[in-house]
């Protein structure tokens, strides 16, 4: 069984002996010899690209939501052989596939019996994302968690203060179009707006786009912390509807600060957002 593990040792969970325990794991289905290949920082996504053009019977990508966005995004369309594992801090996309299993515990049910799941995807100015994006104040204030996950004290600080600019400042005017009347109607004006994607909606399919009305520096960061550790909509004075599309513009503008699946987008000043209904591929257990 040709199999490709590529692990990304600088993400949050990833541990220090990553190739033993992977090696050790596989081997109990008698998988002797894996190709173990760490991520390389420089061209992350053109090596996701060489590896999947292999063809391996299974490929694992183990890291943080940014390495499994891009695994999703580049080797998903490529084969049917993608195996996403939680080895970030927040593992928004393989917690939406398998759950809160841990990685080996992934692995192990997977080889035992699998099926190959079509994931939906949201694309914002030509990135996918596959669970959430938010645009606006809560990029910034995402910015200050992780400033202080990372017990960076003075730049959390700093940013803080410039998040609650960002709030203040910011009029961010969205419009969705739904899929029956294609007419638009508008969002409430906001320095936050987002949108998420399939099992994250009500209905746990198609997009779900949001605003949060006349926001606080506390109602953003909760928006933030509810949209990334349990569910966004229960932010009080968020404003939802299911849509297929959503625009968003800056009345002064400047460009839009966003983020996607918990990782930064890059700025600018109209954010273009549509539904794709298959996106990519993994592997999930049966």
């Amino acid at each position: 069984m040709k199999t490709i593990a590529l692990f990304n040792p600088r993400s949050g969970s990833v541990p220090p002996d990553a190739r033993e325990k992977m090696a050790a794991v596989l081997g109990e289905y008698g998988i002797t010899d894996p190709e173990m290949v760490e991520t390389d920082p420089e061209d992350c996504a053109g090596q996701i690209r060489a590896l999947a053009e292999k063809q391996p019977d299974l490929f694992m990508v183990w890291g943080g939501d940014g390495t499994i966005r891009s695994a999703l995004s580049i080797a998903g369309p490529i084969t049917d052989r993608l195996l996403i594992l939680p080895g970030g801090t927040m593992n928004l996309l393989p917690k939406a596939v398998h759950g809160d299993k841990t990685w080996d515990q992934i692995v192990r049910d997977v080889l035992k019996h699998h099926t190959t799941q079509t994931l939906s995807a949201g694309d914002v100015n030509g990135e996918l994302f596959y669970c959430a994006m938010l645009a606006g104040a809560p990029a910034r204030f995402a910015e200050v968690r992780e400033n202080l996950r990372k017990g960076d004290l003075g730049a959390a600080a700093a940013g803080a203060a410039g998040a609650i600019d960002t709030l203040k400042s910011l009029n961010l005017v969205a419009s969705y179009a739904d899929g029956y009347s294609f007419v638009d109607s508008r969002l409430p004006v906001s320095s936050v707006v987002g949108a998420v994607i399939g099992s994250l909606t009500r209905t746990g399919r198609g997009m779900e786009v949001a605003s949060l009305a006349n926001p606080t520096a506390t109602g953003a960061l909760n928006v933030v912390w509810t949209s990334f550790f349990t569910d966004w909509r229960k932010a009080d004075g968020v404003e939802t509807a299911p849509a297929i599309s959503l625009e968003i513009g800056n009345d002064d503008g400047g460009d839009i600060p966003m983020i996607a699946d918990g990782e930064p987008v890059e700025a600018a000043p109209v954010a273009r957002v549509k539904f794709v209904e298959r996106a990519s591929q993994c592997l999930a257990a049966a």
